[in-house]
This record gives structure tokens, sequence and C-alpha cells, in this order.
């Protein structure tokens, strides 16, 4: 178990980058190309006057799915080399509680839907971006399938070095 999930989160970890940092989406209309990638979209809602939105956007699809990967590969690690438990305990309940918040499967429901209605209106091209995100989704997924949270929770029970 501990090394399938690490494989995946590790696996996440790299498309997460990739989703983050390449094109989503690339619109093309009357000759001229647009294309959106998260952290441009998040800006791009600020700067029109939509500061909730783009708070709610960076935390639901930047910030808590990133918190989730790392705080998974640190809890592996420290299962698989026997590290002080103190600190994966903490970041695991705290990653149990936000784990609501980070809506990555809304995001692409929407992404879908956003396709399927401008499709007659231009030209859509799904970008690098889209394609990781999904792979992100089914990688985090299938982590989450995976990893048994009582397993998690009687192997981080704290240690003579915690107490």
């Amino acid at each position: 178990m501990l090394d399938s999930v690490l494989a995946l989160t590790l696996t996440g970890i790299i498309l997460f980058v990739l989703t983050n940092f390449f094109p989503l989406l690339g619109l093309k209309a009357q000759g001229m190309v647009q294309e959106l990638t998260l952290w441009k979209a998040t800006i791009t809602f600020w700067q029109q006057g939509f500061q909730l939105l783009s708070v709610l956007l960076l935390l639901n699809l930047i910030v808590f799915p990133l918190f989730e990967l790392f705080t998974l590969l640190w809890v592996m690690l420290t299962l698989r080399f026997n590290l002080s438990t103190h600190l994966a305990r903490h970041l695991y309940r705290w990653m149990q509680q936000f784990k609501p918040w980070g809506m990555l499967e809304v995001f692409m429901l929407g992404v879908l839907v956003a396709v399927v209605k401008l499709g007659d209106m231009a030209v859509l091209v799904l970008g690098p971006a889209f394609w990781s995100f999904a792979a992100l989704i089914v990688c985090m997924a299938a982590a989450t399938a995976i990893l048994d949270p009582f397993v998690v929770w009687n192997s981080l029970k704290p240690d003579d070095a915690d107490e």
C-alpha cells in the first residue's frame, strides 16, 4: 500500500506542476488565440473585481490540492522510512479537514461544460494542462482509494520520541 500511494503521490506532484504551468485551454475566435492557465484565470478574476472568486479558485484548485499532495508525500515517507510521526500526524489531520475543499473534480466538470457550450462559438483547443489535470484527478482518486485512513492513523501512533 505505501509504495503504491507514494508512487501515485509523486506522479500527482509532477502532474500538478504541469497543470499549473502549461495552458489548460486555448480559444481561437476571429483570428485571435487566447490561452488560459489556472494561474492566469485566478489573476484575471482578481483584476476583473471578482476577488472572492479568485481566492476560492486559488485555494480550491491550487493550495488545498498541493497541501494534500505534499502531506501524502510526507506521511508515506514517514511510514516508509520509520521517521518521527509527530509532524505527519498533524499534517494528516489537517489534510483530512481540508480534503473536502479541494475541488478538482468539480472544476473539471465545469471546464467540460464550458468546452461543450463554447464549442459552437469558437475553436477550443485542449492544452497539455487539461490532460495532466485529468491524470492528476485520476492519481489523487486512486491514492485515496488505496489509502486506508485507519491503517495510516494506527501507523502514526505517537512514538517514544514524540511523548
